[in-house]
C-alpha cells in the first residue's frame, strides 16, 4: 500500500470513528491491516466473542505468518473449550 493511500485510510478511519461508526471502522481496520485496535481486540476478548476475535485477528496475521500468529489456535482451542462448557 502506497503512502498515499495509507494516509488516505487513517484519515477515513479517524473520521468513521469521529462520526461513531464503530462497525465500520474495525471492519476497514481488518480488512486494510493498516491499525490494530488492541482497545476493541480487548473488548471481544473479554466478551469471549470468539469468531469475531479470530476473524478481527485474521486480517493482520495468517496462521502461518511467524510464531506469534499460533496463538490462533489458542482462540480456537477457548472456542471449543467454550462450546464443551455449554455442554
Amino acid at each position: 500500500m502506497s503512502s498515499l493511500s495509507r494516509e488516505l485510510v487513517f484519515l477515513i478511519l479517524q473520521f468513521l470513528d469521529e462520526e461513531k461508526f464503530k462497525e465500520t471502522v474495525h471492519k476497514l481496520e481488518q480488512e486494510s491491516g493498516f491499525y490494530f485496535n488492541m482497545k476493541h481486540f480487548e473488548d471481544l476478548v473479554q466478551g469471549g466473542e470468539w469468531d469475531e476475535v479470530e476473524r478481527y485477528l485474521s486480517g493482520f496475521t495468517k496462521l502461518e505468518d511467524n510464531r506469534y500468529s499460533m496463538k490462533i489456535f489458542d482462540i480456537r482451542k477457548q472456542k471449543y473449550l467454550k462450546a464443551l462448557d455449554r455442554l
